[in-house]
């Protein structure tokens, strides 16, 4: 009686013990299958940023590849410098955050081959496959790094030779500002002429006109008129030769020239035995004013 019961104790605790162990085996089954599949998502993950990071290298080598076939000259706009660097920078922060993306899955890779390695040692296969799309992760991780290098070389170089252009532009837009403004002085200057309006005595009290030579006869006679050899220009009215062309005498009388320009190039409005009257028109300036800056009319 008691061998049947203690027979049948043991065989209730066997029962158990074999139940207990079909749960584990259960349980590391399907611990197992579910590490794979974890395995297995992040593999596609990083297949997909690996995919990523391969049409970004292929943008910036692209990027360089057209920046080294177009020469680098003055001619080159700042403008597309500066595009050509924007364009790069948004390559490398792509490449950084998919590196990083990457970094992470590769973390989570490794965490879940230590748990598949610690349910099933036997799993050779799973762990080979593992390890070596680990070190192909690492190797693309390490080529991406060197890439995003590279060009982030390229980038401070781009950023400096921006700067010297930036320098060079401001430089030359001095020098032409410089140029334009002397251009125009001196444009005025040459353009700029004087004319008077006077009878003899009202010019030769300003200075304008002096007696030279000595008179013809001893007691008698006059000397001649002529332009003083000094003129001050404050004295004049001053127009410019290609604005103005026509002057207006005033009202009555008669005038002549004593200057030196070539009345040749010059229509009066009027003209009677060698005096002008009304106005004078210049149809040549650079030709009129050839000979004297200065132009004196006298009303007789």
């Amino acid at each position: 009686m008691f061998s049947a019961v203690a027979l049948a104790a043991c065989n209730n605790e066997a029962k158990e013990q074999l139940a207990t162990l079909a749960h584990s085996d259960s349980v590391r089954v399907d611990s197992l299958a579910g590490v794979r599949k974890e395995l297995l998502d992040e593999v596609m993950s990083s297949t997909q940023f690996v995919a990523q990071i391969n049409t970004e290298l292929a943008k910036a080598r692209s990027l360089t590849s057209k920046a080294d076939s177009k020469p680098e000259t003055l001619e080159m706009s700042v403008g597309e410098k500066v595009k050509a660097n924007e364009d790069r920078k948004v390559v490398v922060a792509r490449i950084t955050r998919l590196v990083a993306k990457l970094d992470s899955v590769q973390t989570r890779l490794a965490s879940t081959r230590t748990r598949a390695a610690k349910l099933s040692q036997k799993d050779s296969s799973l762990m080979l496959q593992v390890a070596t799309y680990e070190k192909s992760i690492a190797d693309l991780q390490q080529a991406a790094e060197q890439q995003r290098a590279e060009f982030q070389a390229v980038i401070d170089k781009q950023t400096t030779q921006i700067a010297q252009l930036n320098t060079q532009v401001d430089t030359l837009n001095q020098v032409r500002t410089a140029l334009t403004d002397t251009v125009g002085q001196l444009t005025t200057e040459k353009n700029t002429v004087y004319y008077v309006v006077g009878t003899r005595d009202e010019l030769i009290k300003q200075g304008i006109l002096a007696k030279e030579g000595s008179k013809r006869f001893l007691l008698v006679g006059s000397r001649t008129i002529a332009p003083a050899r000094e003129l001050d220009p404050s004295k004049f009215t001053k127009i410019d030769r290609l604005a103005n062309r026509t002057i207006v005498f005033p009202d009555g009388g008669e005038y002549e020239i004593l200057s030196r320009q070539n009345v040749a190039f010059a229509a009066p409005a009027a003209e009677k035995d060698g005096k002008i009257f009304g106005a004078l028109t210049i149809n040549q300036p650079e030709q009129f004013w050839s000979n004297s800056r200065f132009l004196i009319i006298v009303k007789s």
